[in-house]
């Protein structure tokens, strides 16, 4: 009987505290405006919509060659459902996607932990500062999807390879490899390779990668994408995706152009890693304390320490050192934590709920933030009541003494999300540059007439590069559309429901939309002006003058 009552009980609490985060990621989830890439991706999806080719990704009505469409046929299937295309909808799939990686990381986590560790380095990959604060933030971006099929890659390749089925092994590992590349292209084949390698070395052998089954995995990957890549041909030349693929990845790479004199990274990147695995990777001033971690005993931590090391230095030497590239390692790292952690609690009972008891000051100055703010913000009062109390109760709780401080410590850091949710956004949004009523009063002015936009070209060329000296192979050079600030036709598919084009040559008659600096010396007919913040420019709705038709 008491044991029934402690799993109903533990059961509770984990569903309270997984309805805890989804609520604190869902609250005010469409507030901000779309930042970095997640107008981009929302834009090209919008099109697909609007125009039913599924194919051939379009931007501003011009082909896009960066990314292939996978992740915006995500975006267009949600839009599709919800019936919006608003900032929640587009960011509602990253919380969908994680909350599932979550999901699939503990079942696969319950082969080689116990329930507790499991659930520990689930919540501990839930938490993680930069995923859980800024990556569902900014969910339209195609990360978190993207990490989740590497890891199903990932462990696919070590889950039946500890079950010796070689053929679920190849062919899985490699379909999710055909949907990464899908996704975000070259990554997806390094993932593949590099874990392989991984893989050879926790065997210690070779063999497994000369099984016959390997060569019907990249027969599968070859006909998946490569289905893509057929159909592609029926509309447009496929070979400019995949040579700019391939050269957007190798320009990012250590052997790309992006690279040379970035050597200072190799330094600093290890505080990078910190960013990311934050709060948890503080577990790793255990060390400090003289103790034997056996870290090799358990077979899931020894795979995901050699994942680690096989994959990340990839990224440690590329050009762009950006946290969201590398979700991936998130949980793997998150594996060899809760590991140590048990090792170190069971060797030394009760220190880690002293040390977490000195860490609590973290809430406490939370809690001071919150009483602070109307002081320093208009904001509503009982808001302000409400969560002070909740704060209060959750101190008192966490203060007192406990076995299991940890689970109160991860109810903190949900709690602290839930703040910045309620009040942390709304304040945050207000200092950033809003693009929602500079639209509505410039589809007002252009009284439903469509508006283009204009801007000199841009040159694509399809050179493969990897350092002039090391290898050099020169393709065609062909005409794009120049860096874009998306949120612009995002915000104006928003206000007028139509799509905004991107021309390069300006005709009588017709709304154009560009930015001052591009417009000096041309004799137009300003409709309308309003101050950039973004491109620290003002952006112009004009008419080209009839005497000066080009």
């Amino acid at each position: 009987m008491t044991n029934w009552i402690n799993r109903n009980t533990s059961f509770l609490l984990i569903t309270g505290l997984v309805v805890l985060y989804i609520l604190s990621a869902i609250i005010n989830l469409g507030l901000f405006n779309l930042q970095g890439e997640e107008p981009r991706r929302a834009i090209i999806s919008i099109e697909m919509l609007r125009s039913g080719d599924y194919v051939v990704p379009h931007a501003l009505g011009w082909e896009y060659y960066n990314k292939p469409p996978l992740y915006n046929w995500i975006l267009s299937g949600f839009m599709w459902l919800t019936g919006s295309q608003s900032e929640f909808a587009l960011r509602l799939p990253s919380l969908v996607f994680l909350l599932i990686w979550g999901f699939c990381h503990y079942l696969i986590c319950r082969k080689w932990f116990s329930q507790k560790l499991s659930l520990l380095s689930t919540f501990f990959m839930l938490t993680s500062a930069d995923i859980f604060f800024y990556g569902l933030a900014n969910g339209a971006e195609i990360d978190i999807f993207y990490s989740l099929v590497v890891y199903l890659q990932v462990i696919s390749l070590f889950w039946f390879y500890e079950q010796k089925k070689w053929w679920p092994l190849f062919l899985l590992s490699y379909l999710f490899c055909a949907i990464g590349f899908l996704t975000k292209g070259l990554p997806s084949l390094m993932f593949q390779g590099l874990t392989l390698a991984a893989l050879c070395v926790y065997t210690r052998s070779v063999k497994v990668i000369f099984k016959p089954q390997h060569l019907v995995g990249i027969a599968l990957f070859v006909l998946v994408a490569g289905s893509y890549f057929y159909a592609y041909g029926q509309y447009s030349d496929p070979s400019v995706m995949l040579v700019n693929i391939v050269n957007e990845s190798l320009k990012k790479s250590v052997v790309g152009e992006e690279s040379v004199g970035r050597f200072y990274k190799i330094l600093s990147y290890p505080t990078l890693l910190f960013k990311l695995l934050a709060p948890w990777c503080l577990l790793l001033l255990l060390f400090f304390k003289r103790q034997r971690f056996k870290l090799f005993a358990n077979p899931l931590v020894k795979f995901s320490f050699l994942f680690i090391v096989f994959n990340i230095a990839v990224y440690w030497f590329t050009g762009i050192a950006k946290l969201r590239y590398i979700y991936m390692f998130i949980p793997f790292a998150m594996n060899i934590f809760v590991y140590l952690y048990e090792q170190f609690d069971q060797q030394n009972p009760g220190l880690i709920n002293k040390y977490l008891k000195y860490v609590g000051v973290l809430f406490i100055i939370i809690f001071g933030a919150v009483l602070a703010l109307p002081f320093f913000y208009d904001i509503n009062t009982w808001l302000i009541i409400g969560l002070s109390v909740s704060l209060m109760i959750f101190l008192l709780a966490y203060f007192k003494p406990a076995d299991n401080r940890i689970w109160l410590f991860i109810a903190g850091l949900i709690l602290t999300r839930l703040v910045y949710a309620i009040i942390g956004i709304p304040i945050q949004s207000k200092g950033m540059a809003d693009y929602r009523p500079m639209m509505t009063a410039m589809v007002k002015k252009a009284n439903g007439e469509p508006v283009q936009f204009y801007l000199p070209a841009d040159s694509l060329k399809l050179d493969v590069v990897a350092i002039d000296t090391l290898y050099k192979w020169k393709g065609e050079t062909i005409w794009v559309p120049p860096f874009l600030l998306h949120q612009i036709p995002y915000y104006y598919n928003r206000s007028s429901a139509q799509v905004m084009q991107y021309d390069t040559a300006i005709a009588t008659g017709r709304l154009y939309v560009s930015y001052d600096s591009i417009l000096k010396n041309k004799e137009i007919d300003r409709v309308f002006a309003a101050f950039d913040r973004r491109a620290n420019d003002s952006l112009v709705l004009f008419r080209q003058k009839a005497k000066n038709v080009q």
